[in-house]
């Protein structure tokens, strides 16, 4: 396997390229295939708009957080997207800037890498931590605040 990082640079872009959910969800998803964490992209992202459907993964703060259990996943991981240009992530005309992509494993065998999810996802309730990410100029600083914020 490749990585075995809950946060890996190779799953962060920023971009102008991106301009709607369909699209971040599948870049997103990509990227975690290419990093050997995803082993069924089409699956994968079946898996993502099933709980997408159930409601959005809007959070405010031009903040996104899509996410879904998936045998498809080897370990848990995340990948962000930074966009240039805000787009609309529902249809109640909530802009994101900042899309992070949680891939969790249906089993939960891996409970170190779980509980780091679950602390990114805890400290993104944190107005600080949201602005600053989308201040961050480079992937490295990204992962510096990020894992600042969560103490890694």
């Amino acid at each position: 396997m490749k990585n075995t990082n809950v946060i890996d640079i190779n799953n962060i872009i920023f971009t102008d390229k991106i301009s709607s959910k369909q699209e971040a969800i599948l870049k997103l998803s990509e990227l975690l295939v290419e990093s050997q964490i995803v082993v069924d992209k089409e699956k994968f992202i079946e898996d993502i708009f099933e709980r997408e459907n159930r409601g959005s993964t809007f959070v405010g703060e031009s903040l996104a957080i899509p996410h879904g259990f998936s045998n498809r996943v080897k370990i848990p991981s995340i990948a962000i997207a930074k966009v240039d240009n805000p787009f609309p992530w529902d249809g109640n005309t909530n802009n994101v800037k900042l899309i992070i992509l949680f891939a969790i494993p249906e089993d939960d065998e891996m409970e170190r890498e779980s509980e780091v999810l679950k602390k990114i996802a805890a400290a993104l309730g944190d107005e600080d931590l949201i602005k600053d990410l989308l201040n961050a100029q480079t992937e490295e600083n990204l992962i510096y605040i990020l894992k600042s914020y969560i103490k890694l």
